[in-house]
């Protein structure tokens, strides 16, 4: 209340003018001098060579002196030099080294390394620390231009909280170490070119315990800083400025503003952060626990707050990629509901869409929105498969969904059905292509020919010994004519008993072979009957195929031979049937092909 806000500003008449003039300064009180008076001590007693360090200007104010540019000869690098100028007494060198010493024992890749500890010739000491060439976090905070020339293309609201996670390291190194840094704030932040963090300004860092007055920046300050009796100082006290910080982020300005020194007291004591209704709820619901007034009510520990940082990010990395893979599902729709779609830009489209809202789960398994993308775009896969793809392919997609949906395991099965019976055509005509080949079952018709042929060439001269001049010539190519049928007889059954099916082709050849050799039978013997004894003849052939024009050839030679040679006229009849196998067996070879 006001009762209590008077009172505090009575407590600390002198830190009064701060606190109207500069409430985002650091108030110093005085230090407990025992860790800078052995420090001060050991320092004396070591030999310094005043020509190791090089003063090349100066850089910067720091919270404790004067921040230079100097050579550090021995090593020939350069290297920040912290000087205190004008203040020699012995509580300022006390409070100095108290400050080197402190952070020389934090040594974190957040925290800034101190190279050397060492003096001026005119007895000042001097801290050597890593110089950082960046700019500090308030510089970031406060110039658009000069966050842009940082990260460019990079939202800054993700280089802030990236930036509050590293401090959060630090701090948490700090606190395992038993170091409370109690200034935090922005300008105690160096964010080095390459974007290196590093907490800075050690110079009120203490142990935890009673808080015996005011110290800090008042605009960011918890409550036990002001100095009341029965405050502790803790690691929550650290807690509570870095949800300073972080509302500082949020708003661009520091928690505790005023007009009067009343007013940033009240509001350090209130402790109750007013955020815009467009800042995210769980950054809101963060600052209000860290800022919680009663220090036992905040957020536990700098790590639980990086935690909750690097939740929050991930979150916000998850629903961006969501975003944008919600996109490419809409490329995948759009491809897929063109007639025809293109196979590889469906899938092209299909893995990206993918694969985006795998990534957002992988960085927040709860973002259902990309779950629920995820399995629409499954889903539009199980639909393609099934309508232009394969069943197969469709089952495999909706086997990851895990989930029941009647409708595509219907799309699925008239999928699977449409296969069986493209299977079932696709079947049937390569058996037919089979069954028409020349090529299939060809050795089944060679052998059937050589066997005929060999009955025809060998079938006259036989006739032509036992026949020869007898009431018999004539009716000798009965017998041949019987076994050619048999033979041909013989191969059907065979094909039948193995359970074989003729091709037609085969079929059609058996059936004009048999027809054949039956009717010449028949023929043969009604004529010898009707007529009576006569001599062998061959009926000359004339083909309009140019395959078979060798056989009219054959036959036109050993007609007319038989004609004039009457005494070898069966020779002459084998010799023509030698040439149609002959031509036969050409033709045989040719046709077996590719």
């Amino acid at each position: 209340d006001l009762d209590d806000v008077d009172g505090l500003l009575r407590t600390f008449q002198s830190e009064a003018q701060t606190l109207m003039l500069s409430p985002s300064s650091t108030v110093a009180p005085p230090v407990d001098g025992a860790v800078g008076r052995e420090a001060l001590l050991a320092l004396q007693g070591l030999t310094h060579d005043p020509r190791d360090l090089e003063d090349e200007g100066p850089l910067g104010e720091g919270g404790m002196g004067v921040v230079r540019l100097a050579k550090q000869v021995s090593l020939g690098r350069r290297v920040a030099e912290y000087l205190r100028e004008g203040r020699r007494e012995p509580q300022d060198v006390e409070a100095l080294l108290t400050e080197a010493w402190t952070a020389g024992h934090l040594e974190h890749p957040n925290i800034l390394p101190i190279h050397a500890l060492t003096m001026n010739p005119d007895g000042t000491p001097v801290i050597v620390m890593k110089r950082i060439e960046g700019v500090t976090w308030a510089t970031l905070l406060n110039d658009p231009a000069a966050m842009e020339a940082h990260a460019p293309a990079r939202a800054p609201l993700d280089e802030h909280l990236r930036i509050l996670q590293q401090v959060c390291h630090a701090l948490h190194f700090a606190h395992t170490r038993g170091v409370v840094h109690r200034d935090l704030k922005p300008e105690n932040v160096m964010v080095g070119a390459f974007g290196e963090v590093y907490l800075v300004d050690w110079g009120l860092a203490r142990r935890p315990g009673p808080s015996e007055q005011l110290a800090g920046t008042p605009v960011y300050m918890a409550p036990e800083m002001l100095g009341r009796p029965g405050d502790e100082i803790s690691e929550r006290t650290d807690v509570y400025l870095l949800g300073a910080m972080l509302f500082e982020v949020l708003t661009g300005t520091a928690p505790h503003r005023g007009a009067t020194p009343n007013a940033i007291i009240a509001s350090i004591l209130e402790s109750a952060p007013r955020l815009p209704d467009a800042t995210p709820a769980p950054l809101a619901d963060l600052v209000r626990a860290c800022m919680h007034p009663d220090p036992a009510q905040r957020t536990a520990s700098a790590l639980e707050v990086r935690v909750e940082l690097e939740a929050f990010a991930s979150r916000q990395s998850s629903l961006s990629l969501t975003e944008q893979s919600e996109q490419r599902l809409e490329a995948l729709r759009t491809l897929l509901a063109t007639p025809a779609p293109d196979v590889t830009q469906v899938y092209a489209a299909f893995a990206a869409a993918r694969f985006g809202f795998e990534q957002a789960l992988s960085a927040w398994t709860a973002n259902e929105q990309a779950r629920l993308g995820w399995r629409s775009a499954l889903r539009a896969m199980v639909r393609f498969e099934a309508d232009h793809g394969t069943a197969q392919t469709a089952r495999a997609f909706f086997a990851e969904l895990s989930e029941p949906d009647a409708a595509l395991q219907y799309a699925i099965d008239e999928a699977a059905a449409r296969e069986e019976e493209q299977a079932r055509r696709l079947k049937r005509l390569d058996k037919l292509e089979a069954e028409l080949d020349p090529r299939t079952d060809s050795g089944v018709r060679m052998l059937v020919g050589l066997l005929i042929s060999g009955v025809w060439i060998i079938a006259p001269l036989i006739d032509g010994h036992f026949s020869k001049d007898s009431n018999l010539e004539g009716v000798s190519s009965v017998p041949g004519a019987l076994v050619s049928l048999g033979i041909v007889a013989v191969a059907a059954w065979q094909e039948k008993r193995r359970g074989l099916r003729s091709t037609p082709l085969n079929r059609q050849l058996m059936a004009i072979v048999g027809f054949g050799m039956a009717v010449q039978s028949l023929f043969l013997v009604a004529r010898h009957l009707l007529v009576g004894p006569f001599g062998p003849w061959i009926v000359p052939t004339i083909s309009a195929f140019p395959s078979h024009l060798a056989d009219g050839a054959a036959y036109a030679l050993s007609s007319t031979a038989s004609s004039f040679d009457l005494e070898h006229r069966y020779e002459w009849v084998a010799a023509g049937n030698l040439g149609f196998c002959l031509n036969a067996f050409l033709l045989w070879r040719r046709q077996r092909r590719p």
